[in-house]
């Protein structure tokens, strides 16, 4: 929940000094809903530190599918960026921005039907 507030906060600071693209905006909501729907690693001493990195993958593959700029993504989501077609990359552009709209985890999950 802090980390949400904090991906939030960034956001509205961003947002406010014009620094942060629609794109870039539209995949750290739909990072912080995926945070907050998604059941992620709970064990392990390095669970945490995985869960963010399973969030940063999310946000730089949506703003890959969002801008088709691939240098923020680390190598294993550039293999699977390049490993989609076309209509898989519309196709997690359309959850994203669907996603990013979502108030609550029933409206998320709306996103993947």
């Amino acid at each position: 929940m802090r980390r949400l507030l904090v991906i939030a906060a960034i956001v509205l600071t961003a947002c406010k000094g014009g620094g942060v693209s629609k794109e870039q905006e539209t995949c750290a909501k739909a990072a912080a809903m995926f945070e907050k729907c998604e059941e992620l690693a709970t064990e392990g001493s390095d669970a945490k530190q995985q869960n963010e990195l399973t969030i940063d993958r999310w946000r730089g593959l949506c703003r890959a599918v969002m801008t088709g700029e691939t240098k923020q993504l680390l190598p294993n989501a550039l293999e699977l960026y390049n490993a989609m077609d076309e209509g898989t990359r519309l196709g997690l552009k359309q959850q994203a921005d669907c996603t990013a709209k979502a108030t609550n985890c029933i409206e998320y999950a709306a996103c993947s039907k």
